[in-house]
């Protein structure tokens, strides 16, 4: 094999062993053996085990932006070619779920890396007439990569919760069903508490010289 297809093998292990174990208690030799080469041309090629889970960050933020951008510009809404898709991205799933309980800055650089990834998926979803503008396309980005990071994060309460097993085909299956649910149809049935929220905003934006000035007068 060339070193372009070797880079990747190794690059695939180190992102099935540490999503399994954590980086901390992966080890070089391990993900060698996973990979069927020699520790010294792991190292050889990233350098340092920190260098390769870097490289996995890249790996995996790249790999989720780019199928979510095959959606949007295909208008994929076939469910079954969605779940075999999502099954394909388990193992970059389980990474991320344990990049969170680590806790580490290489977790919160990823956390950055996905909300940067998913705000620019939303614009494009947007202009493909998929998505609903929003006044802070920012803010929702956020939010929605906390969520997702959240579920994940919660992965085995929410399976126990379904009565399955985590990452199972029915736990994939359910989840998605309920959140294209409230994500297509929403929850609340009005809009009183968007609108009580926006009204607390524009109360927070009329400074005291504002509010003295409309008395006046």
């Amino acid at each position: 094999m060339d070193d372009r297809t070797t880079k990747s093998r190794i690059r695939d292990a180190a992102i099935h062993r540490f999503g399994e174990v954590g980086f901390e208690r992966a080890t070089i030799r391990e993900i060698a053996a996973d990979a069927d080469v020699s520790p010294g041309l792991v190292l050889h090629h990233f350098g340092s085990k920190a260098g390769l889970r870097e490289a996995c960050d890249e790996h995996v933020v790249a790999s989720f932006g780019a199928s979510r951008a095959e959606m949007v510009e295909t208008g994929t809404t076939d469910p079954f070619a969605t779940l075999a898709a999502l099954r394909e991205e388990e193992p970059h799933l389980r990474y991320l779920m344990r990049a969170l309980r680590d806790g580490s800055p290489a977790a919160a650089r990823l956390f950055d890396e996905v909300v940067r990834e998913s705000e620019a998926m939303t614009a494009l979803g947007v202009e493909a007439g998929i998505l609903r503008p929003s006044e802070h396309p920012h803010d929702q980005a956020v939010l929605l990569v906390a969520w997702q990071f959240g579920a994940l994060a919660l992965a085995e309460h929410m399976a126990r919760g379904f009565g399955v097993e985590p990452f199972s085909d029915e736990m994939t299956a359910r989840v998605g069903r309920a959140a294209l649910e409230v994500l297509s149809h929403g929850v609340f049935a009005d809009t009183r508490y968007e609108d009580a929220w926006r009204r607390l905003d524009e109360a927070a934006d009329v400074t005291p010289a504002d509010a003295a000035e409309g008395e006046s007068e």
